[in-house]
């Protein structure tokens, strides 16, 4: 199985810059993508998410997603700290972990997961980790706060990757703060 992946990113209003940010890597052990959520907005916001990005980029093939979890709050540390999902697939399975307020929705397989409290950076509490078989078909909603969570993702199921994220962002998007939609449909 692998996955196509699509995203939406759009600065809080009156930002040029989002302090949203995605990361997705393919490789031969699997892939890696994570939405990241900097405290607040704005470039200060942007240059922590540029941190995040950065840190994950340097996440070895064979990392499962704890050890990219501790890469990455030790990476922010001395920054304003951010929420982040952080997925790994491999071979069918989902690994994950939510820090903070962003969120997972799936049509498919139903997955049971919570959030970690903490900040990445700055206080981070139990990592709760996650770990889902999925199957073809399946689609995965990855979104920031800047998004409300109030919609039905069957409502998308028939559109592409790409148009969900564009209908979702322009049907559910808040404008204080800044947004990200990420979509990652199973494929067989």
């Amino acid at each position: 199985m692998k996955l196509a992946i699509e995203y939406v990113i759009v600065p809080k209003e009156g930002e040029r810059v989002s302090g949203d940010a995605v990361f997705v890597r393919a490789g031969a052990d699997g892939w890696l993508f994570a939405v990241i959520d900097a405290l607040g907005h704005g470039e200060r916001a942007a240059e922590t998410a540029d941190v995040a990005v950065a840190a994950l980029g340097d996440a070895s093939e064979g990392d499962d997603v704890r050890a990219v979890v501790d890469r990455l709050h030790a990476r922010l540390r001395g920054t304003r700290g951010a929420a982040g999902m952080i997925c790994r697939f491999r071979a069918g399975r989902l690994q994950g972990c939510c820090i903070g307020n962003v969120d997972l929705m799936t049509h498919g397989t139903r997955l049971q997961w919570l959030q970690s409290p903490g900040i990445l950076g700055a206080s981070l509490g139990k990592a709760r980790i996650f770990d889902a078989q999925l199957a073809p078909g399946d689609r995965l909603v990855v979104f920031s706060d800047g998004v409300s969570p109030r919609f039905d993702l069957s409502l998308f199921r028939g559109m592409k990757a790409a148009e969900a994220c564009r209908a979702l962002m322009s049907r559910h998007r808040r404008s204080h703060g800044d947004a990200t939609v990420l979509i990652a449909d199973i494929e067989p």
